[in-house]
């Protein structure tokens, strides 16, 4: 069985500035991701990607629920 590590400084540190980019100015965040790294601080920048991503999705389908359970009353 595989253990598992704890992220790198440079792990955390792409992830949370590629977090905030993303969010902030999403077409700048897909310019940079286009670039090919496997550098841990990269890696950690794709997770942050993803992970604002994933959580944007989660907020617009909350919203189109609530919208549709207004609409069924």
């Amino acid at each position: 069985m595989e253990e598992e590590q704890d992220p790198s400084p440079e792990y955390i540190k792409g992830f949370n500035q590629m977090y905030k980019l993303n969010k902030e100015a999403p077409e700048v965040a897909q310019q940079m991701l286009s670039a090919k790294s496997q550098s841990n601080r990269f890696k950690g920048m794709q997770a942050g990607a993803k992970q604002a991503e994933l959580e944007r999705i989660r907020e617009v389908s909350q919203k189109i629920r609530e919208q549709s359970r207004g609409h069924d009353r």
